[in-house]
């Protein structure tokens, strides 16, 4: 599955041409999306999603500022080993941004921070740097996703996007919510 390259910043100033969730888009997005899973590309003009939950809630930053959240999908650690170059797609990213919402961001940065897919492997031990868990196609969906369950340890059980039943943050909550359920009905007899 894809990986989450993100970006963290605080800027000085107010950004007019920004809403609480925006999507940037280029012209090549099915080019785009093919490569992105198949090769490593180092995306000159990536595709992604900037969240400034300041525009909705004015105490997520300081007076005169702004809070801005950016995700840039990007290959797992299968395809881009090195994230040396992070930094430049951190700067390619903010510079497309700026120019696209006329603002000079780059120059009001206050605060920064960018994880690539080897700090989320790292640091959430994230398999392959992956936000997602394991691919959600025929071959992992259904009865052909891992159990929540482990076959050989009776006291063991899994949550999270990879397993039942299956990805992104929804899927995750009621992933707890039926071991929740099932650790209940099982040991409820003791």
């Amino acid at each position: 599955t894809l990986a989450p390259f993100t970006i963290y910043l605080g800027i000085k100033g107010k950004v007019k041409n920004l809403l609480h969730h925006n999507y940037f888009l280029g012209t090549n997005f099915k080019d785009y999306a093919d490569n992105i899973f198949t090769s490593s590309i180092s995306p000159q003009k990536p595709y992604y999603y900037v969240n400034a939950s300041s525009k909705s809630d004015e105490g997520c930053a300081p007076d005169g500022c702004e809070n801005l959240f950016i995700l840039c999908p990007v290959p797992d650690l299968r395809y881009k080993k090195s994230w040396e170059d992070k930094e430049e797609l951190a700067e390619n990213i903010i510079s497309d941004l700026s120019s696209r919402v006329g603002y000079d961001i780059q120059s009001n940065i206050l605060t920064k921070k960018i994880l690539a897919p080897n700090d989320w492997e790292k640091m959430l031990n994230l398999y392959r740097g992956s936000g997602l868990g394991l691919a959600h196609d025929l071959n992992q969906v259904g009865a052909f996703r891992p159990k929540n369950k482990d076959e050989k340890f009776n006291n063991l059980y899994y949550v999270g996007a990879s397993t039942t039943p299956g990805t992104g943050l929804p899927m995750v909550v009621i992933s707890s919510k039926l071991v929740t359920e099932r650790i209940t009905n099982e040991f409820s007899t003791i």
